[in-house]
């Protein structure tokens, strides 16, 4: 499949570098605002790999010549929040299989118009939600699922870093959304993957610049998600923890342990690019016609709306806020 990548900054970057490993998969074509070049730094949060293009790839600075190409089968979206909605509507409307960056979209109402977009078009359309496919997040999910939900005593979840200077949109919540949206998502995302949708919600600031602690209460149980952009030196930081009566499954974010009566066990977690997992997930849906139910795109929109409430609850100072 021919692959046309729109948006080429720190996860645009990780995604080509992902495409050009997987087999049968061509990234065709590139749209950002200028050519890339082989010495450009790399930018981002992560230590993430910096491959030169193949001079194959044609680039372009209109990502509009992307989505009417008839050569490309696939559109892979790596664009500031604010542009996932016109650039992945356009793309639906030409017949193009989307996969878009996380969070889908600004709010809850973009997220309907595209998913609508997205039924009439009878392509896949998938966010890209890659906790989902990155190995300790994974095992939480099934250790919740082997447990049951009622065994679950309390889970905690954890994302921090320094203020983005990489990307100047990110500072501007008209584009981004702020932490909440950008950051906190992925674990909300997990919460309600793992959890489903809260009976209510209520966060306060964590500390300064940009952060978020918030509760999301199911009956007797919360699951706490703090979430923060600090100090701009600050290191990426995550982390989980999961507690039943008689087990905890703790990930700091370099290993993964489960502690049972007291035992304490290291779990190996394989080397993988879960840039990679998700976009091949995406691809084999295309491919086939199933829907990507590993990453439906209602999950996705789901978590927007949380992201929604746990803001306007941050805003007014803990207020609490009811799914309902």
């Amino acid at each position: 499949m021919n692959i046309g990548l729109i948006g080429y900054g720190f996860m645009g970057r990780a995604h080509a570098a992902a495409i050009q490993n997987l087999p049968g998969v061509t990234l065709y074509a590139l749209a950002c605002r200028t050519r890339p070049s082989h010495d450009e730094p790399i930018r981002g949060n992560l230590n993430l790999a910096n491959l030169p293009l193949p001079d194959s790839v044609t680039w372009t600075p209109d990502w509009r010549e992307i989505v009417i190409d008839p050569a490309i089968d696939a559109v892979d979206i790596c664009l500031p929040t604010h542009l996932h909605k016109p650039v992945a509507l356009a793309a639906l409307k030409q017949g193009k299989h989307v996969l878009c960056e996380k969070p889908m979209a600004l709010n809850t109402s973009e997220c309907d118009e595209l998913m609508a977009q997205a039924v009439g078009s009878g392509k896949i359309f998938m966010i890209a939600q890659v906790l989902r496919f990155r190995y300790p997040y994974i095992c939480a999910f099934d250790f919740i699922r082997a447990g049951g939900l009622d065994n679950v005593l309390s889970c905690t979840l954890e994302r921090s870093t320094g203020y983005p200077q990489w990307s100047k949109w990110l500072a501007n919540t008209d584009q981004s959304g702020g932490v909440i949206l950008d950051l906190l998502s992925h674990d909300l995302d997990q919460a309600l993957l793992w959890f489903g949708p809260p009976d209510s919600v209520s966060a306060i600031d964590a500390g300064n610049i940009d952060t978020v602690e918030a509760t999301l209460r199911y009956g007797n149980r919360n699951v706490v998600v703090t979430s923060g952009w600090l100090a701009p030196d600050t290191p990426f930081s995550e982390s989980f923890r999961i507690e039943t009566d008689d087990r905890t499954l703790h990930y700091d974010g370099a290993a993964l342990t489960l502690t049972h009566d007291g035992d304490r066990e290291s779990i190996e977690m394989p080397e993988h690019d879960a840039y990679a997992d998700e976009i091949a997930y995406f691809l084999d849906c295309a491919k086939t016609g199933a829907l990507p139910a590993r990453c439906l795109p209602e999950d996705s929109a789901r978590v927007v709306r949380l992201a929604g409430l746990v803001k306007r609850s941050r805003d007014e100072r803990g207020r609490n806020a009811s799914w309902q």
